[in-house]
């Protein structure tokens, strides 16, 4: 999982440096940047596969991916820092891995730096769902140093030494990834997902890739098809999804003239309605309970306010099952919530649900002040105070005691005292 997280100049986050636990909660005011660290899991996960130039048109290119500045001085210094420790099913012993880009105009890759200890890939059968197995008497150390083009420290392990790379706009990491012991590092950063499903778009899903739910669950129906098609998974989803919605008793894939869709059966009536016709709560719930009860889900994975369309019981339910998958003793998920809602605060930092996770629960707050980090940690005397069970976790967060409530940024006064 990711025990450090730091970042310079990517889109609205100016600057951070988190430890985050096995799960966190981002709290903060609209336009602080929770979005925005969502959008940075998401164009890590693009990297190893797709390219740093690549994964970067996906948000809007280099102008749109950087931290925005006044005027037209020297851009800002773009910079990536991660840290990771063991996860055994997926390979993982510990990874450290940073980059910078130039402060120009263009993306060029100044520095780049890997030291990681991986396991051995054994040959055969895949594990779970195409993850390979691990030799764990065989760590591996991979690593490198890149300084502009040229390249030091290559570890025998990742091949034929290469002294320099001339593609200024890409990183090794992209370029090697698929290669070798690497890709075990490839595939970990790739499964990274995050997910603010929209009803509305869901409504009119028809079809799409079956193998990982888009973030906005436009083709949620072939990948939630495709879950209700294996019978443990099927069994536990419809289960959960009954838990929070108890008049729906089965969900099955149906198919309408040439357009794929999910139908549901009502309990007490036995009426059958299609997906387009249940509530936004519903769909949302649905899809994100299928991306948890895969057989692997992702490493990482933010979910951006799952208090929307939720009933309160709902909510409760959902993250019950998260913890859960976030505490599995094989292919857990580190989770990263979202929110603005006084029960997912309760519901995720309350001392019984850090005790489900061992207190391995952190909160981090986002912000916007002059010279002050983008992301910090919720303040030590709310934590303490609710771990002494001084109050609900939401009633500090109603008196502003988290610290995120919108800040009134000081206009410049200009000349005559006008602001």
């Amino acid at each position: 999982m990711i025990t450090k997280l730091g970042a310079r100049a990517f889109k609205g986050l100016r600057e951070f440096n988190i430890a985050p636990q096995r799960v966190n909660v981002l709290l903060g005011a609209n336009g602080t940047g929770k979005s925005n660290f969502a959008d940075l899991i998401a164009f890590m996960s693009k990297i190893p596969v797709r390219g740093l130039v690549s994964a970067m048109d996906d948000f809007g290119g280099l102008p749109q991916v950087r931290t925005r500045q006044p005027g037209v001085g020297t851009p800002y210094k773009l910079q990536l820092d991660l840290n990771l420790s063991e996860d055994r099913s997926r390979g993982i012993q510990s990874v450290h891995f940073q980059f910078a880009l130039a402060q120009s105009r263009d993306v060029k890759v100044q520095m780049e730096r890997l030291e990681a200890v991986l396991y051995k890939r054994k040959a055969g059968k895949p594990a779970k769902q195409g993850v390979p197995r691990f030799d764990f008497d065989q760590p591996i150390e991979i690593g490198y140093r890149r300084d502009g083009n040229k390249v030091s420290n290559w570890t025998e392990s990742l091949g034929q030494p290469i002294a320099a790379y001339d593609e200024d706009n890409e990183l090794l990491l992209a370029s090697y990834g698929k290669l070798g012991e690497l890709r075990t590092l490839t595939d970990y950063l790739n499964s990274w997902r995050v997910y603010n499903i929209d009803a509305a778009m869901a409504k009119q899903s028809t079809g799409g890739s079956d193998i990982e739910l888009d973030r906005y669950g436009a083709n949620i129906v072939p990948f939630v098809a495709r879950m209700l098609q294996k019978d443990p998974i099927r069994e536990q989803l419809i289960e959960d999804l009954c838990q929070a919605v108890p008049y729906i008793t089965g969900v099955k894939p149906d198919r309408v003239l040439t357009y794929q869709t999910l139908r549901f059966t009502e309990q007490d009536s036995g009426a059958e309605f299609q997906l387009p016709e249940m509530s936004d709560g519903t769909i949302r719930l649905l899809g994100l309970l299928a991306v948890l009860r895969q057989p692997v889900p992702p490493a990482v994975l933010v979910i951006e306010e799952p208090e929307n369309a939720l009933h309160a019981y709902a909510i409760r339910h959902f993250l019950e099952v998260a913890r859960r998958v976030a505490m599995s003793h094989q292919f857990a998920s580190q989770l990263f919530f979202t929110s603005h809602s006084p029960m997912v605060v309760d519901e995720l930092l309350s001392v019984e649900a850090q005790r489900d996770t061992n207190e391995q629960t952190a909160c981090f707050v986002t912000q916007r002040r002059p010279n002050a980090l983008a992301i910090v940690p919720a303040p030590d005397s709310v934590m303490h105070a609710i771990a002494q069970n001084l109050g609900r976790p939401s009633d500090f967060q109603r008196e502003g005691d988290f610290g995120d409530e919108p800040t009134q940024l000081e206009l410049p006064v200009a000349a005559g005292g006008q602001a």
